[in-house]
């Protein structure tokens, strides 16, 4: 009997055991799955997210959608599409200069930030029209007919540019000698990295560029994504560069801001700008060897100078591309 109540009890542990240990396997193999998905899963979705940003209001599409913007003269936007260097089709708006007789008009590229589009740039288009300038907004990845590509920072943004710079220089009423680039944030990194490719553009106005993409990591994460983001940074940026096949450090304004050469540059930033450190415009300042302004605007934010100094942006913006594109 004894023997019996001996042999229950020792089996009995022995089944704990195994149960206990059958318990411990579960629970590594729940902590494994979900430290998988905490260092692949998330990473990897916060990645995709970033290229592929939510816009906070509808996008217009298409020519039924009529250009909004006040112009000082009776010009009429025109939308266009023409073919992109990656075989798609892009779309654009042509705004003509004001003076009708002084064609062909000198021109000016418009490239908007990350998450945005180009009807997002009308404020630019009507500020340079009223000083002589036609202007053109396209679509760069991710937005009108390039919509669900990725968002590049500049990397495959720098091409679009390139086939905006083709078709605008093919344009009877445009000066192909007088062109130039004005982009806010992103768009002013992809500004300065198509200007080193493309000596057409002569003159390039960066508001609020990033010096080097290593730099806005954490910032863009933070903002885009959330804080919790930028504890998983490297992994993030690593699936990044494997879905778009580019390394961070590929996209780096300031190297480009270099290799200008002596073609005019004004740097503007907002002294007070969280988003992409105010220390990237002495930076990229300082990169360039042609003739160069620096505009760092007191009590402004990222990308705000023509909230903040209205008048100012607007004399000084037309008066550079005035002087830097005189016939």
């Amino acid at each position: 009997m004894s023997n019996i109540v001996v042999q229950g009890v020792l089996s009995s542990n022995t089944n704990m055991r195994g149960s206990v240990s059958g318990l411990g396997r579960a629970f590594a193999m729940v902590g494994l799955g979900l430290a998988g998905l905490v260092l692949g899963g998330f990473p990897y979705w916060a990645a995709w997210r970033v290229m592929h940003p939510v816009l906070e209001e509808a996008m217009p599409t298409g020519a039924d959608h009529p250009l909004d913007i006040e112009l000082s003269s009776d010009a009429t936007p025109e939308y266009v599409v023409f073919p992109a260097q990656n075989g798609k089709e892009v779309s654009g708006w042509f705004v003509p200069g004001g003076d009708s007789s002084a064609k062909p008009w000198p021109c000016i590229l418009l490239l908007y930030g990350y998450g945005g589009y180009k009807e997002q740039m009308v404020y630019y288009a009507s500020m340079l029209h009223d000083a002589g300038f036609a202007c053109f907004m396209f679509d760069m990845q991710g937005t009108g007919l390039l919509r669900g590509l990725p968002v590049t920072m500049g990397y495959r943004e720098r091409w679009d540019t390139l086939s905006a710079l083709a078709y605008i220089s093919s344009r009877a009423d445009v000066d192909s000698e007088r062109i130039g680039a004005l982009g806010v944030s992103m768009g002013a990194a992809t500004a300065l990295m198509a200007a080193e490719l493309a000596p057409q553009i002569k003159a390039v106005v960066s508001d609020s560029a990033y010096a080097d993409l290593n730099d806005m990591v954490q910032p863009g994460l933070r903002t885009f994504v959330g804080s919790p983001a930028t504890l998983f940074a490297p992994l993030i940026m690593r699936w990044a560069e494997q879905m778009v096949g580019m390394k961070t450090g590929d996209v780096h304004p300031e190297a480009s801001a270099a290799r200008l050469g002596k073609r005019p540059l004004f740097v503007i930033h907002g002294a007070n700008d969280q988003l992409t450190d105010p220390r990237s415009a002495p930076r990229i300042y300082a990169a360039a060897s042609g003739p160069k302004e620096l505009w760092v605007v007191p009590d402004c934010g990222h990308a705000r100078a023509p909230e903040v100094a209205h008048e100012e942006y607007r004399r000084r913006v037309n008066g550079f591309f005035t002087e830097a594109l005189r016939a």
